[in-house]
């Protein structure tokens, strides 16, 4: 049951980072980089940090290290919202179609995470889908403040609704 499981948060996660970075769209620039009470100061910083964790926790799962650099500083221009969100959708795909590859066994396996800690892989992506849920959640309290809701972002909704095609 629990690729299943994975395949349906990350279905989940990919529909919520979506509205989030939709809804960050129609700010200003201005006002995705004023400093603003969020873990990583901006909106737009937190926007990038949800999607560099994303990407770097599957790179590390695939077995590709990504050393101590953010995805912008290896070459990927993220520079705006719509870059962001355009690279978030490609990313959550990857994702899904990563986990949709994985059996017990693969997500099972112990990974080496640093000298010091190890974990299932299927802890790990875990944690990758349920970090961005933090960030989600100031997003859209930072989103309502300025008149612009992402609306309700349960888990259900994301299978309430029809799934564009091409998205997870």
């Amino acid at each position: 049951m629990l690729p299943e499981t994975l395949l349906a948060f990350a279905r989940y996660h990919a529909w919520a980072n979506d509205r989030i970075l939709r809804r960050s769209a129609e700010i200003s620039d201005g006002e995705l980089r004023e400093a603003a009470d969020l873990d990583h100061g901006t909106a737009f910083d937190t926007l990038r940090h949800l999607i560099d964790v994303n990407w770097s926790w599957r790179e590390f799962c695939v077995g590709n290290d990504v050393g101590d650099g953010y995805v912008w500083d290896l070459g990927y221009a993220l520079d705006d919202v719509a870059a962001v969100h355009a690279f978030s959708v490609e990313d959550d795909a990857v994702l899904y179609a990563y986990l949709g590859t994985l059996d017990e066994t693969a997500l099972a396996a112990v990974l080496r995470v640093s000298d010091d800690f190890s974990s299932p892989r299927w802890l790990i992506l875990m944690h990758l889908l349920n970090h961005a849920t933090q960030h989600r959640t100031e997003m859209a309290r930072y989103l309502t403040d300025r008149g612009h809701s992402p609306g309700d972002l349960d888990l259900l909704d994301a299978f309430a609704f029809p799934v564009p095609a091409g998205d997870p």
